[in-house]
């Protein structure tokens, strides 16, 4: 079988739900936050066991993981970003020109089996959705490190990927 991503309520360049469809599985449903600032949803991948969760980082510092399948934390946990933290991962989107990118910048259309990422940024009255086969080898170095940083500055990467070794616990983050 292969997965699919379906990008609801409006297509490319808007947000909506997620939906990963793995071998053998129905559709997983990956719910939009539309009050999140930063939203990351990694869908999973056919002929893999790859991770299907989210991150949503809200403008307080709020963070809000949900796994779903293929991750070593299945549900909710939640946390706080650190100023310092939240600066990092919105200076890497404004030095690579995020907001400017196309939506589907970094997709191919030949890729067999794609291992697809929705990132969602909300600055403002700004929205941007951007979709990425991690798969693709004309993809931008920059949007796998931004997610990479996404992973590992929320913690999610520790719960996301089984067998990880991500230093950065949610308990080490500073409450509000």
């Amino acid at each position: 079988m292969v997965a699919a991503l379906l990008v609801t309520a409006g297509g490319c360049g808007t947000s909506g739900s997620v939906s990963a469809i793995g071998p053998g599985k129905g559709p997983i449903l990956i719910a939009d936050e539309p009050d999140a600032l930063i939203q990351m949803r990694r869908s999973g991948c056919a002929g893999a066991t790859c991770p299907v969760y989210s991150v949503s980082i809200f403008t307080d510092g709020a963070i809000v993981y949900d796994g779903r399948a293929n991750v070593s934390t299945i549900g909710q946990k939640r946390g706080w970003l650190s100023g310092e933290s939240m600066n990092l991962i919105i200076t890497a989107m404004e030095t690579m020109d995020f907001l400017d990118s196309p939506d589907r910048c970094c997709t191919c259309p030949d890729t067999e089996h794609p291992e697809l990422v929705v990132l969602d940024y909300r600055p403002g009255n700004a929205q941007k959705t951007v979709i990425h086969d991690q798969r693709c080898q004309s993809a931008p170095a920059a949007m796998s490190a931004l997610e990479r940083a996404i992973d590992r500055l929320t913690g999610a990467g520790q719960w996301g990927a089984p067998g990880a070794d991500h230093a950065v616990a949610m308990t080490n983050r500073a409450a509000h």
